[in-house]
């Protein structure tokens, strides 16, 4: 009994070798495929497929023999992230867009991309009972599918239009999140992440992942606490601890930067610039109201610091004073018009005080400074911020 579990087991992964997959693709004799290997004519696309495998982007969801969530092989249900040795990828899969170096691993090493699909799954009563699950649950799949082959942009577009019949399916938000994390659309990954949390608060990969782009938009402190939430709800996670150790080493970094500051303050207490600096320094550790007394310090001795006045109205915002933040924007923008981050911010202000024309105003403008200055993914967010205050969203 035990070598039967054993067996099963083993079976969830066991991939052909690419050279299998290659000949199947072609439909060639083995022959042939050892004459155009000696030839060097199949090394790019033997590659291609070993990265596929490697990466798990090749599994049965993928698969020729899979359909309605069976093998037809071995007429049995089967989870799409499953592979075996009779694998042969659906003709519309063969030549997806997966290469070695296309995305840089190393900037997604801590990244969860647990098998969410699972839950996902309902049971055939459920379905009975509304139909139309069936179809979301299709839609969602072309979007996981989508997600793996790195076409990030439409399984977008696949998860938002599931979430439109049902905004609170965690499975489809925290894809979704990923998605947005991946094409660097950092402030929009959290608004979805959190979305996420708030319907399903014990799910450890979420929690690695909240931290992941708190990191990146250098909320440090923030980022630590939820690698320690992932930790609690799930120890055994390697990309959680190594997301808490990079974290906890950029912690000590800025403590360490912070007390040069404090050295260099106290010989010259009136220096707008390192008050400036110490200020960010704060912000980056979370703590908000020492931040706060160094952005308005250093504005009392330099007040043409647009940068200040912006991160001081980031502030005021996260603290709930949206009059004083739209000020502290306002004033930036006067300073520097072309100043994008800070009319993006604005937008955000002026939807919290119910000014949608505002906002979308706001946001077209920053969209067309980020899009000028070359910052597409900016652009892109800000953009995309403007459509769904168009559709009322």
């Amino acid at each position: 009994m035990i070598r039967k579990m054993q067996t099963e087991k083993s079976c969830e992964w066991d991939p052909p070798a690419p050279s299998t997959v290659y000949i199947k693709i072609k439909n060639i004799p083995y022959k042939t495929f050892k004459t155009r290997l000696n030839q060097g004519l199949v090394t790019i696309e033997l590659d291609q497929i070993r990265f596929r495998l490697d990466r798990h982007i090749y599994c049965c969801l993928l698969c020729s023999k899979y359909v309605n969530g069976y093998c037809v092989i071995t007429c049995r249900r089967v989870d799409p992230d499953w592979i075996c040795k009779s694998f042969v990828p659906k003709e519309e899969f063969i030549y997806i867009d997966a290469s070695p170096g296309q995305e840089d691993s190393a900037e997604f090493r801590y990244l969860s991309e647990t098998g969410l699909e699972k839950d996902y799954v309902e049971s055939e009563g459920e379905k009975e009972k509304n139909p139309k699950n069936t179809g979301a649950r299709t839609l969602y799949e072309k979007g996981v599918t989508l997600y793996r082959q790195g076409r990030l942009r439409l399984a977008l577009q696949a998860f938002d239009r599931v979430l439109e019949e049902d905004p609170i399916d965690f499975a489809v938000l925290f894809h979704k999140g990923n998605s947005l994390l991946k094409l660097k659309r950092y402030e929009e990954a959290l608004d979805t992440f959190e979305r996420a949390s708030e319907i399903n608060p014990e799910n450890s990969g979420l929690w690695t992942n909240l931290g992941f782009v708190l990191t990146k938009l250098e909320r440090f402190r923030d980022a630590l606490g939820a690698f320690e939430k992932s930790i609690s709800l799930n120890p055994v996670q390697k990309n959680a601890w190594e997301g808490k150790d990079a974290v906890l080493a950029r912690i000590h970094l800025c403590e360490e930067k912070l007390k040069e500051f404090e050295e260099a303050l106290e010989k010259n207490p009136e220096d707008p610039d390192a008050l400036f600096e110490k200020g960010k320094l704060h912000l980056r550790l979370g703590e908000q109201d020492k931040a706060m007394q160094d952005f308005k310090k250093a504005l009392e001795i330099k007040p043409e610091n647009a940068e200040a006045w912006q991160l001081r109205g980031k502030v005021f915002f996260k603290a709930g004073l949206e009059k004083e933040a739209l000020h502290a924007f306002e004033k930036a923008i006067r300073l520097k018009p072309d100043f994008a981050e800070a009319w993006y911010e604005k937008g955000n202000v002026f939807i919290k005080l119910g000014n949608m024309k505002g906002a979308e105003n706001a946001f077209k403008i920053a969209a067309s400074l980020w899009d000028s200055k070359g910052a597409k993914t900016k652009a892109e967010s800000a953009s995309e911020r403007v459509k769904k205050l168009g559709s009322g969203l």
